[in-house]
C-alpha cells in the first residue's frame, strides 16, 4: 500500500509485478528473464494527490509529487508537435512519459532507455504497465552500451527523433546518460547531414533511378553472395594517404584475402598491377563516376546501387551485383522484380559500404587499408587518386596544387584527434561521423573482427591497428577466392529470378503517380475551400469530412513513399504548430501542394 502523505516513503506494492512480467515476456523474453532475476532498485514510493504513485531515488524525485501522469501528458503533447517519428525517453522512471507518449502520439514509435535494469524492475512493482508493454511501438534498452539505441533506430527505420529526459534519473548514472546523449547528438548530426544531402541531391537520385530502372530486374543482388567467402580474410582498399604504404605489398596481400576496393582507390590499385575482386561504387554523382576514367578492371565484380550514375553500369566489368536501393523508387522496383537485392550499410562514405559488403560475404577478419579518416602528413588522399591527380593537373602559378589540397584539408571544421600510433592526427566533423559509424558497427558485429593497417590514421574504437605483416602471416587463400569468382563471372547476364525481361515497374509506378497527383490536387482544392468557408464564419464540417476521405485515399496509394521522398521535412514545411483552424488548413494545403508537385516531377522523369 502506498502512503498518501505527500512526502512519506512506503513499501511499493507487489501486485503488478507478475502481470507486467508476463506481458513483457511475450515481446521481450530476454529482458523478462533479466528483470525476473534482478533485485529491484530501492525506491521510496508514495501516492500523489491525484492517486498516482511517484517515487524518490537517491533523494531525487523521479516525477511530480502532485500529478505525474498530467506532467507526462503535457511533455508528450509538446513532443507530438515536433514531427518526430520516434520519441526517446532517457530515464523512463515509472513509465509515465512512455505511457503518455504512446497514448498521445498514435503514429509515433517510443524507445525507453534506462542505464540500470533495476529501475525497470522496481517500476514493474509499482504500476500496471501491461498496456504500454504490449504496444508494438515500444522498444526498450535496459543497461548495456548506449550505442544500442543506434541498432534500435536502424531496425525501426527512424528518420527523426525527439528526446525526453528524466533529469533526476539521469543524475544517478551521469556517465551512461552522458554517453547516451552523445550518441543521440551524433545521430541527429548524421540525420542533419542526410537531410541536407537529400535537399541537394534528391532529384539527381530520382533521375538516375529513372534511367536505370530496367537494370533492376536484369541484375542479380548481393544477397546471393551472403557467406560465399566465409572464413577468408578481406582486404578493403580505401583511398586515404596511407594506402600508398600498402600498395607495394598488395600482390602478396591479395594472395591471402578477398580484395574489395572502393571507387576512389581503384586507380591506385590498378597502378600496383592488381585488379580488385570486387569494386564498390555507390555515390550517384557524375563527378564520382569520373574516378573510373581510363580504369579497366574487366575481371572485377562491380557492387553498386541502382541510383548510381548510369554510365557506371555500362562499363566492362566481369559481373554486376546490386545492393538494395536506399530510395523508395528503387525499393518499389525491386519489389516488382522479386524482392530486395540485399541490404548493405551506408554510413556516408563508400568505405562504410565496402566494409559491410566484406562482412556480408562472410569474410573474417577484415583488414582496412587507406582508412585514415584524417590527414596524416597533411595529405588528403592516396597519390594516384583522382583528387590528387586533379589538383596536380589544374594547378596554376597563382593557384598551385597545394591550394586545392589545403581547401580539402581545412574545409570542414578541422580538429586534432587521437591517432592509432598514440599521437594525434588532423581530422574533421565529416570524417568523425564516418568513424562513429564504424565504431557502432564494431560493437554490433563482434563476430567480424576488423583491423586498421593505417598506423597514423584516426583511432577508431573497436578497430585496432595491425601492421600488414599480420595479414601476410596468414596462409594463401587465392585458389578458393578465384574458384568462387569464376562462378560469379559465368553467372553474368542472368537475373536474380532468371527473368531478363524489363520490369513492369515503370508502367505501374506511372499509373500510381498519376492517381496520386490527381488526388493531391483534389485535396488541395478541398483544403482551400474549407479554409475559405472557415474564414467566412460558415460551418466547414462537410469540407473537413471530404478532406479526411482525401487523406485516406492518399495514404492508400502505393506510390506515397516515392512521392514523399522529395518532400521537405515537416519543420520546414509546417513551421510552428497551427493556432487556428484556418492556419491548420493553410499548412495542409502546403503539404498537398508538395505531394502533387513531387508526383508530377517523378512522372515526368519516368515518362
Amino acid at each position: 500500500m502506498i502512503p498518501s502523505a505527500a512526502d512519506t516513503p512506503g513499501t511499493p506494492p507487489s501486485g503488478f509485478r507478475d502481470g507486467n512480467l508476463r506481458t513483457l515476456g511475450r515481446r521481450f523474453p530476454e529482458l523478462e528473464r533479466l528483470l525476473r532475476d534482478s533485485v529491484a532498485a530501492n525506491l521510496e514510493a508514495f501516492r500523489t494527490p491525484t492517486g498516482h504513485p511517484t517515487a524518490r531515488a537517491g533523494g531525487r524525485l523521479l516525477h511530480s509529487r502532485y500529478d505525474p501522469a498530467g506532467e507526462a501528458r503535457k511533455a508528450a503533447a509538446a513532443a507530438a508537435a515536433s514531427g518526430a517519428d520516434t520519441l526517446v525517453i532517457l530515464g523512463p522512471g515509472l513509465f509515465y512519459a512512455v505511457e503518455a507518449a504512446l497514448n498521445e502520439n498514435p503514429g509515433v514509435r517510443v524507445v525507453a532507455a534506462s542505464a540500470d535494469p533495476s529501475f525497470l524492475a522496481a517500476c514493474l512493482d509499482l504500476r500496471d504497465l501491461q498496456g504500454p508493454l504490449a504496444d508494438e511501438r515500444l522498444s526498450i534498452l535496459a543497461g548495456g552500451p548506449p550505442e544500442g539505441l543506434l541498432w534500435i533506430f536502424e531496425r525501426l527505420g527512424t528518420r527523426r527523433i525527439r528526446i525526453l529526459e528524466n533529469k533526476a534519473e539521469a543524475e544517478l548514472c551521469p556517465d551512461w546518460y552522458g554517453r547516451a546523449g552523445a550518441v543521440l547528438a551524433r545521430w541527429e548530426s548524421k540525420e542533419a547531414v542526410n537531410s541536407a544531402t537529400l535537399k541537394r541531391f534528391g532529384r539527381l537520385w530520382v533521375r538516375n533511378l529513372a534511367r536505370n530502372l530496367d537494370e533492376i530486374p536484369r541484375r542479380p543482388g548481393v544477397a546471393g553472395l551472403e557467406g560465399l567467402f566465409r572464413g577468408i580474410p578481406a582486404l578493403v582498399a580505401a583511398a586515404g594517404p596511407s594506402l600508398d604504404e600498402v600498395l607495394p605489398l598488395l600482390p602478396a596481400l591479395r594472395e591471402r584475402a578477398v580484395l574489395v576496393c572502393v571507387d576512389t582507390a581503384l586507380r591506385s590499385v590498378l597502378r600496383a598491377g592488381i585488379e580488385p575482386d570486387f569494386l564498390v561504387v555507390v555515390d550517384p554523382q557524375y563527378w564520382n563516376s569520373r574516378h573510373l576514367d581510363r580504369c579497366r578492371a574487366a575481371r572485377s565484380v562491380l557492387v553498386t546501387e541502382a541510383a548510381v550514375w548510369p554510365s557506371v553500369l555500362r562499363m566492362p566489368f566481369a559481373s554486376v551485383r546490386l545492393c538494395a536501393s536506399l530510395y523508395p523508387l528503387g525499393t518499389f522496383a525491386e519489389g516488382r522484380a522479386g524482392g530486395s537485392k540485399g541490404k548493405l550499410g551506408a554510413g556516408g562514405s563508400v568505405a562504410t559500404t565496402a566494409w559491410d559488403f566484406a562482412r556480408v560475404i562472410g569474410c573474417s577478419p577484415i583488414y582496412m587499408a587507406g582508412l585514415d579518416l584524417g590527414f596524416p602528413g597533411g595529405r588528403t588522399h592516396a597519390r594516384a587518386s583522382r583528387f590528387e591527380q586533379k589538383a596536380l593537373a589544374e594547378g596554376r602559378r597563382l593557384r598551385p596544387p597545394a591550394t586545392f589540397l589545403y581547401e580539402a584539408y581545412a574545409g570542414a571544421r578541422p580538429r586534432e584527434a587521437r591517432a592509432n600510433d598514440g599521437g594525434t592526427v588532423r581530422t574533421d566533423e565529416r570524417l568523425a561521423l564516418y568513424s562513429w559509424w564504424f565504431e557502432s558497427r564494431m560493437l554490433r558485429h563482434p563476430e567480424c573482427p576488423t583491423r586498421n593497417l593505417s598506423s597514423r590514421g584516426l583511432a577508431i574504437p573497436g578497430m585496432p591497428f595491425e601492421p600488414p605483416e599480420a595479414l601476410l602471416s596468414r596462409p594463401p587463400a587465392r585458389d578458393r577466392v578465384e574458384e568462387a569468382l569464376e562462378t560469379l563471372r559465368l553467372e553474368e547476364g542472368t537475373s536474380a529470378g532468371g527473368d531478363t525481361a524489363p520490369s513492369d515497374a515503370r508502367s505501374r509506378i506511372l499509373g500510381l503517380l498519376s492517381d496520386l497527383e490527381a488526388k493531391a490536387g483534389s485535396a488541395l482544392d478541398i483544403a482551400a475551400r474549407a479554409r475559405r468557408v472557415a474564414r467566412e464564419g460558415r460551418d466547414p464540417s462537410e469540407a473537413l469530412r471530404l478532406l479526411d476521405r482525401a487523406d485516406r485515399d492518399l495514404l492508400e496509394n502505393e506510390a506515397k513513399e516515392i512521392a514523399g521522398f522529395l518532400l521537405p521535412d515537416l519543420d520546414s514545411l509546417l513551421g510552428r504548430p497551427a493556432r487556428t483552424l484556418e492556419e491548420a488548413l493553410e499548412r495542409s494545403e502546403a503539404v498537398y501542394r508538395e505531394i502533387r508537385d513531387s508526383a508530377a516531377y517523378h512522372r515526368k522523369i519516368l515518362s
